[in-house]
């Protein structure tokens, strides 16, 4: 109920259409991966901004914005897949630029804007 509607569009295209596991948090199975989906105020990584008084604006706190992996594939090969597929995508994205070990998509974007994908540096 709090995601962003666009970003739940997005990754069940994005995981059919890619037709690999994808991987966002794993806590829940024993896993390391946490706080690649949604961070409320009291997650680690906006704590630690709030305490050290750095603003902390990410697509992540207001669940717009997903860290993931796909299964047999490395996180440059997901940014190609993905820009070779974006005029198949229900609506516009962005993706980080440079993230060594995930992709970073989110819709935190102008939905008018003219391309569907805008690259950004974190």
């Amino acid at each position: 109920m709090f995601a962003d509607e666009r970003l739940i569009k997005w990754l069940t295209w994005f995981r059919t259409s890619i037709n690999r596991p994808v991987i966002i948090n794993t806590y829940g199975n024993g896993g390391h991966y946490t706080q690649r989906g949604y961070r409320c105020n009291i997650c680690p990584i906006v704590m630690d901004k709030t305490i050290d008084r750095d603003m902390y604006l990410s697509a992540h706190t207001r669940f717009q914005a997903v860290d993931l992996n796909v299964i047999g594939m490395v996180d440059e090969e997901v940014r190609k897949w993905i820009d070779t597929h974006k005029k198949e995508m229900p609506c516009r994205i962005r993706i980080e630029k440079g993230t060594p070990g995930w992709s970073h998509i989110d819709v935190a974007t102008d939905p008018a804007g003219y391309d569907m994908i805008t690259y950004f540096n974190g």
